[in-house]
């Protein structure tokens, strides 16, 4: 089976498109309206939920085949030296809450953090997993 046909490999390239658009805007982000600081935290979650989906299809591949659910993949790759588990519970804890959030003040307290502490830790793991392909 080629490299490609793998799950996790396939799930990285959706992952990788995600968090491109991420990137995509960041020299903007000053001038952003609020709508599309609204899009930037809609698009943090979804890059989020990609990002641990790549990790739960790369540990099934890698023998893990009853880790399941973000927090468990998360707490497994950082055992395993493929990331900083304590960035990636604090990411998770805020799409948890972003998630939930209704208010714009709420949200709105998240996206200095997108910005300038969880956009570093998507590109660290995007340029970690793709030196396993």
């Amino acid at each position: 089976m080629a490299a490609r046909d793998t799950r996790w490999i396939q799930r990285f390239d959706h992952f990788k498109n995600a968090f491109q658009t991420i990137e995509a805007v960041l020299p903007l982000f000053a001038q952003m309206t609020e709508l599309e600081k609204d899009g930037l935290i809609q698009r943090f979650e979804i890059t989020f939920d990609l990002s641990w989906k790549v990790m739960q299809d790369y540990l099934k591949e890698a023998g893990y085949a009853d880790i399941k659910g973000p927090r468990a993949c998360i707490k497994q790759m950082a055992q395993d030296n493929h990331l900083d588990g304590f960035y990636w519970e604090e990411m998770l804890n805020a799409r948890n809450e972003l998630s939930h959030v209704y208010d714009e003040s709420g949200s709105r307290n998240y996206l200095d953090k997108i910005v300038n502490d969880y956009t570093p830790v998507f590109k660290a793991f995007s340029l970690k997993m793709a030196q396993k392909i």
